[in-house]
C-alpha cells in the first residue's frame, strides 16, 4: 500500500513561489525600497537631486551603517530610523529650499544622479543588498523627468522597484517628497 499526502499551500505563498520560479523577484530583501527620485532636477545644479526611500515594515527600521552606491555614495549616520510607513530623503544639499519641513532628510552625497540613467543600490553595513533601481531616459521609462522639473516617482511603494512599468513620472513638479507619490487604491 502507498501512503500519500497532500499539503495544501496559502495562494499568496504560491504566486510567490511562482514568482521566484520565474525569475521576476530581484535577489534583494526590500524592506526599505526606493520610492522616488529627482535625478535630474530644473536647472544647471545637481544641488536639487534627491532620493526618497520608503519603509515597507510596521516597525522602525535602524538604516545606521547603511548604505547607497552606484552614480552616488552615501552612507547613513549611526540613529537614522525610519518610522513605520515613512520616508527618508537622500539629498545632494540637504538644505535645498524644496526639502524644507520634510521630517527625516540626510545627506549630502557624494557623486551625482546621471541623468542619462544609473543604477543605485541600498545596501546593509554587511553589504546584504536590500533594493535596487536601474533606471533610464529612454525606452520604457518615462523621459518627464528627465530635466522636466517632475520626479521619477514608483506608483506604488509596495511594487518591486526593478520593473520599468512600476514608475511613472510625478504629477507636480518638484515631486512628493516625504509623501506617497500617487492616490492609492481603495484610499479614502
Amino acid at each position: 500500500m502507498t501512503d500519500s499526502f497532500f499539503l495544501r499551500l496559502p495562494p499568496s505563498l504560491v504566486t510567490a513561489g511562482a514568482l521566484l520560479l520565474s525569475g521576476t523577484l530581484l535577489n534583494a530583501d526590500s524592506v526599505v525600497v526606493f520610492n522616488e527620485i529627482h535625478y535630474n532636477p530644473v536647472g544647471p545644479s545637481e544641488n536639487g537631486e534627491w532620493i526618497e526611500l520608503y519603509n515597507q515594515m510596521g516597525i522602525n527600521v535602524d538604516l545606521s551603517s547603511w548604505r547607497i552606491s552606484g552614480g552616488i555614495n552615501f552612507d547613513f549616520p549611526e540613529g537614522t530610523l525610519v518610522p513605520p510607513g515613512g520616508f527618508v530623503i537622500v539629498a545632494k544639499d540637504p538644505g535645498n529650499a524644496a526639502l524644507d519641513g520634510l521630517p527625516l532628510v540626510v545627506g549630502p552625497y557624494e557623486g551625482f544622479l546621471s541623468n542619462g540613467g544609473d543604477r543605485i543600490d541600498l545596501r546593509t553595513g554587511s553589504d546584504r543588498l536590500m533594493d535596487r533601481l536601474d533606471y533610464d531616459d529612454q525606452g520604457a521609462w518615462p523621459v518627464a523627468p528627465d530635466g522636466g522639473g517632475v520626479t521619477l516617482a514608483k506608483r506604488e511603494p509596495l511594487l518591486f522597484s526593478g520593473k520599468t512599468d512600476h514608475w511613472l513620472p510625478s504629477l507636480q513638479a518638484g515631486g512628493t517628497p516625504g509623501a506617497l507619490n500617487f492616490a492609492q487604491p481603495g484610499a479614502p
